[in-house]
């Protein structure tokens, strides 16, 4: 694992400033998790490495009246135990929790999970069925951008040069709201996701749906929203045929490869499967 010079800067723009001066020829060390293996292997080779952990803030899990707001390097594991999301944040916490072994969950950060632009991520999913909104830094300012714009496609993110990574806002969540976050992997949460599928619905005031969200991963080359079956399920009363109906026209939006760990045709079948559990949970939950 060589590189020339290891950076540990007091805040942001410092940050920043070294990510522009490096020209790509840096890389961002958070919770190290998936950084450091490919170090070892020489798979990376960068002049510098810049050590995030004395920028203050930046793994602050905060909840307010405005909504939720997690630092880029927000734990893992703090997440998927922090009792203060139980209420309306439920689902992240969930998500959070089905990464990886306990191990890597003391380690992993929110940010990394995101930066590493893996379809296969399973807590991003949480932001994704919460609206989040990514805001990222550079010497040029601030910008933000919805979660989804964030993913380019498998391993890769929209940072552009000199860019970092700050933290993620999740707006408040509306009355009458349930989500849930359904992992679906051969040995359980130490493997990668075959499927990862995750639910929101809203009810309106006479129990149909009013705003619908489907979180689909390992069936595309990004992470992405079933946007046709949420649709088919706004304004209507849910239940067990409508939740078939999405299920069915969540696969049809995917596209799904062959891999080592399952065929196309298995991860459309689970999609049906695992959509239709994640409504019925979101349903209960939003009762």
């Amino acid at each position: 694992m060589r590189f020339e010079k290891y950076f540990q800067p007091g805040s942001v723009e410092e940050c920043c400033a070294l990510l522009k001066e490096y020209a790509g020829k840096a890389k961002v060390l958070a919770g190290g998790t998936d950084l450091v293996p490919r170090l070892k292997m020489g798979l990376l080779k960068p002049t510098a490495v810049i050590g995030m952990m004395d920028i203050p803030g930046m793994d602050e899990i905060t909840l307010s009246e405005e909504g939720l707001t997690l630092g880029a390097l927000a734990n893992l594991r703090k997440i998927s135990l922090d009792s203060r999301l139980d209420q309306d944040y439920l689902v992240v916490k969930e998500a959070c929790g089905h990464v990886s072994s306990m191990q890597v969950r003391n380690m992993a950060t929110i940010g990394g999970n995101a930066c590493n632009a893996n379809p296969s991520a399973d807590a991003i999913h949480g932001l994704i069925l919460n609206d989040a909104t990514a805001v990222i830094a550079s010497d040029k300012g601030v910008r933000e951008i919805p979660i989804l714009e964030f993913f380019a496609g498998p391993g890769k993110n929209t940072l552009e040069q000199g860019e970092l990574l700050v933290k993620f806002v999740l707006p408040k969540v509306k009355p009458r709201t349930g989500a849930a976050y359904k992992k679906f992997a051969i040995r359980g949460d130490s493997d990668i996701s075959i499927v990862g599928a995750g639910a929101r619905l809203t009810l309106a005031e006479d129990g149909t749906v009013a705003e619908a969200r489907i979180s689909l991963g390992a069936v595309a080359p990004t992470p992405m929203r079933a946007v046709k079956a949420e649709a088919l399920l706004s304004g209507k009363a849910p239940g067990e045929e409508l939740f078939r109906q999405a299920a069915e026209a969540a696969a049809e939006e995917c596209s799904p490869i062959s891999d080592q760990r399952a065929s196309r045709e298995y991860r459309l079948e689970m999609v049906r499967v695992w959509v239709r559990h994640a409504l019925e949970e979101a349903l209960e939950r939003a009762k």
